[in-house]
């Protein structure tokens, strides 16, 4: 009986030792550009999405990478909500940014509103690589849902290299990689609706 009163005094100490050693989780979001340019289009409905993820992205942890086959899942920096979301969410607001239109809507939308044009894009690496830089690999497909037409089909390749290693820095490269794709689809946007 003796032995176990030292050793239930010593259990709260334990307890908060165990506690207090682990990190707090720290959360993170993704970010648009800044404002708009000043070009004007004319008005047009554009929708982003579906954002397809590769299936190793489609989970709360940030995730990098220490080579080519090996990944590293970070318990203590997650997500604040769904990537896949948060991805959606940014590119429409760039487009709507560098277009200088409010119409482009982020999926899902409702069925009753004609749009005339939609991004579907599939990610297939969104990650932290060696050499604090991130990668960005998708592909994305433009259809004139006026017309129902598939008009353009194409693939790009993002590095955007970090200002230093912290997870902050990274998650604004990750926001940098995506403001570059989201000029290359204005750009590619812009061009089917003047030779329209």
């Amino acid at each position: 009986m003796k032995s176990r009163i030292p050793f239930l005094l010593l259990l709260p100490l334990l307890l908060t030792a165990c506690l207090t050693s682990s990190p707090p989780a720290s959360f993170y979001v993704l970010t648009p550009l800044s404002p708009p340019r000043s070009v004007q289009l004319p008005e047009m409905l554009v929708g982003v999405g579906p954002v397809n993820l590769a299936d190793y992205l489609d989970r709360n942890q940030l995730v990098s990478r220490s080579s080519d086959v090996s990944l590293k899942l970070d318990e203590f920096n997650r997500w604040a909500g769904g990537l896949d979301r948060n991805v959606t969410q940014v590119l429409a607001d760039n487009l709507s940014r560098l277009m200088n239109i409010d119409g482009v809507l982020a999926y899902p939308w409702s069925s009753a509103i004609d749009l005339d044009y939609q991004v579907v894009l599939d990610i297939g690496r969104f990650d932290f690589g060696p050499g604090d830089k991130v990668v960005l690999d998708v592909q994305w497909q433009l259809f004139d849902q006026r017309r129902r037409k598939l008009v353009e089909v194409r693939r790009g390749h993002y590095e955007v290299p970090s200002r230093d290693s912290s997870q902050a820095a990274m998650v604004q490269a990750q926001s940098e990689a995506l403001a570059r794709l989201s000029e290359s689809l204005a750009q590619a946007i812009e061009s089917v609706a003047a030779n329209e």
